[in-house]
Order: C-alpha cells, then sequence, then structure tokens
C-alpha cells in the first residue's frame, strides 16, 4: 500500500531544493504550490469567486489572476485573508489529494507532498510521516531578502509571520539541517533516501512529477495570516448505485461539502446509469464524482489491486447503502448482498488508513417478529424474522457491530423509506410504502381485506429527512460507535396510515381487517409465488407491534433542526405522486425510472 510523506519546512530553509533533489531521483513529488497556481487559472471556478469576491481589477490583461494586486488586498485585512482561505483552500487541498491519487493508482510506492504550510494546515496529521526543512534564523533571513530582494525588515515579517520551528519539529519523522552549503545538503539527502529505501522500499514512481513553479499567493506569499486548521477534504465512497438512497446521499453529499469528493461505487451494467446521473448533476459538482466500476460483494470489490490499494488510500468515509432493499428476494442472493457485501467494504475500511466513519445502513426491521421496545444498542441475534430481506439484513449489522471496536462506524437503521415528504419523489414504483398505498387504494390485484388489528405503528420515514440525519451522523464524531434508529418518534397506528392514504386517494377507506396468520396463509398459498411475497411481508409490517427507541437520535440530532416529520404532513404528497406516476406509466410515459436490479419486481 502506498505511503504518504509530507514535505515541508520554514521559508527559505530549503524545502524546494530537497524536493528537487527526490524528484530528480524519480521520486513522486506533489507539489501543493504548483496546485495553487493550477486551481486559480483562467475558466477555474476558484478565479471566479476570487473575482466575484475581490473585483476584476486583481487580473492582468491576459486575464490570469495578479498576485501582487490580490497581495495588496488581504495582507492588511484578515476578513479578506479568511475569504481568500476559504475559496482557495478547500480547492487546493481536493487538487493535492486527486494529483496524490493519481500517483498512487499508476503505481507510486511512496508519494511526497510538498507543502509550506503543511503543519499549520494540520495535514501531517493524516501523512505516513513528515519530513521538515530546517535552517537557522538567520540564514533563513539572509536567503529570503536574496531570493525575493526584499529588505530586512519585510524579511523578518514574513518570518515573524510562520509558525515556528519548533513547533514543526515536533511533528517530524525526519530532519534535515540546512545551515550549510549544497555540498551538505547533498549528503543529507543521500541518507535520507537510504532510510526511506529501508522503511518503504524502492521509491521510484511510474508518473513524471512536475517541479515547482511561482506560488500561490494564498501558499506562499500571505505568510502573515492566520493558520488554516482545516482537516483534508471528504472523499466519500458511496455503495447501493442505483438506488434512490444511494443517489440521494451523493447529491447531499456534493450540496453540503464543497471541497468533497464523491466515489460511486456500481456495477458494471449501471455504469451508463451512472453517468447520465453525473451529466444531470450541476456543472460544477460533475467534475467531483468519481466512477469505480465494481462489485462491493467481489474480494477486493472487483477491482484490480492498484486500483484497490488507491481506493484505500482516497477514501475517507463510507457510506455503505447497497443491499437489497426489497422483501421479494431469495435467500442465497440477499445473503450474498447483504452479507457478502457489508464483508467487503468492512475489508475495505480497514485498509483506509484516512478513515474517519464508516456509515453502515441497516433497518429498523432486524429487529424480527418482536413486541415492545427495541432499544438503538441492542442486537438480539436469536430473534424469528418474517423473510430473509431481515435475517441477513441482521447479519450484515453483526458484522458492522464487530467493526466497532476496532474502527469509528455508526449503524444507521432506518424505518420504511418513503417518497420526499415536500415532492412525494422516489425512484421506482416497487417499495414497501408502494405496496402500502395499493393496499389502502384497493389498487392490489388481490383483493384481500387488509391483514392484523391495524393498531401496530407503521415506521413511515420520508427519504429527505433519512438522508439530511444520515449525513449529518457521518460528519459527527459523536455518533461513532453508536447505532441510530431513524423513525418517527410518534408513528400512527397502521389503520390511520390506510385511512389516510385512502382519503387523499379518494378511495374508499380500507375494508375491514382480518387475522394476520389468515391473511398470511392466503398470500403464502400454492400458486401465488413470486406474486404474493412482497404483499405478503407487507402483512407482517402491519401486523408487529415494536417501537423504536430514538434515544441517539434525538441527542445528536438536538440541535440541528433535522427532524422527521409527521405523516400527516405529507401524506398527500407521497399519494399525489405515485398517483402521476402510475398514470405516467400506463400512458407510456416517462414516469419513474424503472432502474433494474438483482431483486423481483412484482410489477414488471
Amino acid at each position: 500500500m502506498a505511503k504518504i510523506v509530507g514535505l515541508t519546512g520554514g521559508i527559505a530553509s530549503g524545502k524546494s531544493a530537497v524536493a528537487d533533489a527526490l524528484r530528480a531521483r524519480g521520486a513522486a513529488i506533489v507539489d501543493a504550490d504548483l496546485v495553487a497556481r493550477q486551481v486559480v487559472e483562467p475558466g477555474q471556478p476558484a478565479l471566479a469567486d476570487l473575482v466575484a469576491r475581490f473585483g476584476s481589477q486583481i487580473l492582468g490583461p491576459d486575464g490570469k489572476l495578479e498576485r501582487k494586486v490580490l497581495g495588496e488586498k488581504v495582507f492588511a485585512d484578515a476578513a479578506a485573508r479568511a475569504d481568500l482561505n476559504r475559496i482557495t483552500h478547500p480547492r487546493i487541498a481536493a487538487a493535492s489529494q486527486a494529483e496524490i491519487a493519481r500517483h498512487v493508482q499508476a503505481g507510486a510506492p511512496v508519494v511526497f507532498y510538498e507543502a509550506a504550510l503543511l503543519v499549520e494546515n494540520k495535514a501531517h496529521e493524516w501523512l505516513d510521516a513528515v519530513i521538515v526543512v530546517a535552517a537557522p534564523p538567520d540564514v533563513q533571513l539572509q536567503r529570503l531578502m536574496a531570493r525575493d530582494g526584499i529588505d530586512e525588515a519585510a524579511a523578518r515579517a514574513r518570518l515573524t509571520s510562520q509558525l515556528p520551528l519548533e513547533e514543526k519539529l515536533k511533528v517530524a519523522t525526519w530532519v534535515i539541517d540546512n545551515a550549510g552549503d549544497r555540498a551538505a545538503l547533498a549528503q543529507q539527502i543521500d541518507a535520507l533516501w537510504k532510510d526511506l529505501v529501508a522503511r518503504y522500499g524502492p521509491l521510484v514512481s511510474q508518473l513524471p512529477s512536475v517541479s515547482g513553479v511561482m506560488p500561490m499567493i494564498s501558499e506562499a506569499d500571505v505568510r502573515d495570516s492566520e493558520p488554516h486548521t482545516s482537516p483534508a477534504p471528504e472523499r466519500v465512497l458511496v455503495t447501493g448505485f442505483p438506488a434512490f438512497t444511494a443517489r440521494r446521499m451523493a447529491r447531499k453529499i456534493l450540496e453540503s461539502d464543497p471541497s468533497a469528493t464523491v466515489h460511486l461505487l456500481v456495477l458494471p451494467r449501471f455504469a451508463e446509469d451512472a453517468g447520465r446521473f453525473i451529466d444531470a448533476l450541476p456543472m460544477g459538482d460533475r467534475g467531483r464524482v468519481r466512477l469505480v466500476t465494481g462489485d462491493v460483494c467481489a474480494m477486493d470489490l472487483g477491482l484490480a489491486t492498484a486500483e484497490y490499494h488507491a481506493l484505500a488510500a482516497d477514501i475517507t468515509t463510507i457510506h455503505h447503502l447497497a443491499g437489497t432493499y426489497y422483501w421479494g428476494v431469495d435467500a442465497d442472493m440477499a445473503r450474498r448482498i447483504n452479507v457478502g457485501g457489508t464483508r467487503g467494504i468492512v475489508e475495505l475500511a480497514a485498509d483506509c488508513r484516512r478513515l474517519r466513519r464508516l456509515v453502515h445502513w441497516s433497518t429498523v426491521q432486524v429487529s424480527g417478529r418482536r413486541h415492545g421496545v427495541v432499544l438503538e444498542d441492542e442486537l438480539d441475534v436469536g430473534q424469528r424474522f418474517h423473510n430473509h430481506y431481515e435475517a441477513t439484513k441482521l447479519a450484515a449489522e453483526v458484522i458492522a457491530r464487530e467493526a466497532m471496536r476496532r474502527m469509528p462506524v455508526t449503524i444507521v437503521r432506518p424505518g420504511i423509506i418513503v417518497g420526499d415528504s415536500k415532492t412525494g419523489e422516489i425512484d421506482k414504483l416497487d417499495g414497501p410504502y408502494y405496496l402500502i398505498v395499493l393496499f389502502a387504494t384497493n389498487a392490489w390485484p388481490v383483493q384481500l381485506p387488509l391483514p392484523g388489528r391495524g393498531s401496530a405503528p407503521l415506521y413511515l420515514t420520508p427519504i429527505d429527512y433519512v438522508i439530511d440525519a444520515g449525513y449529518q451522523l457521518g460528519v459527527d464524531e459523536r455518533a461513532a460507535g453508536k447505532t441510530v434508529h431513524l423513525v418517527d418518534p410518534d408513528p400512527l397506528p397502521a389503520r390511520r396510515v390506510l385511512e389516510l392514504v385512502a382519503e387523499h386517494a379518494q378511495t374508499p377507506a380500507p375494508r375491514g381487517f382480518v387475522p394476520a396468520s389468515l391473511a398470511r396463509a392466503l398470500l403464502r398459498a400454492p400458486g401465488l409465488g413470486k406474486l404474493t411475497r412482497a404483499p405478503a411481508a407487507v402483512v407482517d409490517l402491519l401486523s408487529t407491534s415494536v417501537h423504536y427507541h430514538t434515544k441517539h437520535a434525538s441527542e445528536l440530532l438536538a440541535d440541528t433542526g433535522i427532524v422527521c416529520p409527521p405523516f400527516e404532513s405529507y401524506v398527500g404528497n407521497l399519494v399525489r405522486y405515485v398517483k402521476e406516476a402510475r398514470a405516467a406509466r400506463k400512458k407510456g410515459g416517462a414516469g419513474i425510472e424503472a432502474i433494474e436490479d438483482e431483486t423481483f419486481d412484482p410489477l414488471a
């Protein structure tokens, strides 16, 4: 697995000379100063943002950034410097990470990340080692005056604006003392190279490294700005595409974090659909999505060794949304996707040395055939289940819970995910809530009374709440090691839910209820086969009296404004969307896209 080694030092200490020497030997070097220049080239979003903030006078006749002019605007203005950092630093970090990943993917065993403000930016926290190039202050002063043609007062001002050398030395793995001449420096570089080879093996890269150029102002010229303390940009792997949850989570990450990159793990047959998904994103977001064509159930995710290692070196967060979400799936398929897929993702997470969080998406149905209150931390592996879906989801959660002992894992258990509370939008007409609508509106072809007494609480959870809450839990450090129920804390009884659906659909109310055991027996009678597997699962939902505790959800989301809306407030949107989509489908219109997957679609 590739190692990432930082290279830093004080101004005029000789950091660039050391980088050039390593580069000449064939090492892979990523120069943050060069990246900083590239992200503000004409046509780049960062330059447009800078112009919007500081005015067109920061541009030269050729449309390029005039660093001296920008420097004059920010040197004496702390707010302006903060805006400069806000605009440029996330993009510099993102581009640097992408360049590091490029070298790793090409097979570089070690990548050196050269950055003047590496320690100030806390980047050393995610590196494998750090090289600090040091020189006495008087040597730095003379070199800086000669190099930049400035007087002593200006040179001292730049030196005193930097983090003291003592602070950088505290995080150093190797120190290069560059107080002497070039011959002395060359000897130390030779010794460093031998130490690096002894620790990491061969260092030669497969890709050429570009030498540094005049640095962007935010990395080299603005030496008197306050230290910018931000972690490495988020690199998020999202599994489960093309499921609606995966699509919505990818969009949520892009909207919430302008420096994040989303890696979509997709089966080869979904690559074209994923391409259309990316093309439909806002222009500025398209370049922040990477397609990873593989299989969550295969060894190393079905990726080549180099590609797998590059992914592991890059990823900081994983949202594991893959898994069968339809109850009609057979046992072998459910186990392969739910259990095998989770095991593969946990193995990847263990290889991700920058991992901040693994969010494993489970379901409240892991409670099985239970009654009474189910706590978020509770996991009873001995309970019975209504179907293979629930049993294998629990087996997958057991794997994720075991991983909690070794890494930061959050388990999310949503209720029955329904459409968007504001628009009613859902991606497929085969989900559990759609079947409930069919029951309630007498639209299901198997005409039966509704099962159970109708008094069991029905935990319907809108997709927008689930995604907003799931994303927030993924970035909240307090959520690591916790299991969270994402459900309506005050659910309606099943009978009332069905009545409200019928009311908004303007159809007769449900025609009464029969004992759940009788309804289950009728639906599973010989001859009905696959047609009744999905409605039989709905029978189980409408007749199981379980209450899901929400202590962790309440505590972690208390100050975020993220709350699950009551069903009465959005049922009309759900019903309207389903009715309109069904009508469009019958007329042969666009309707809701029927995305092929490996689960049984009762409406196909």
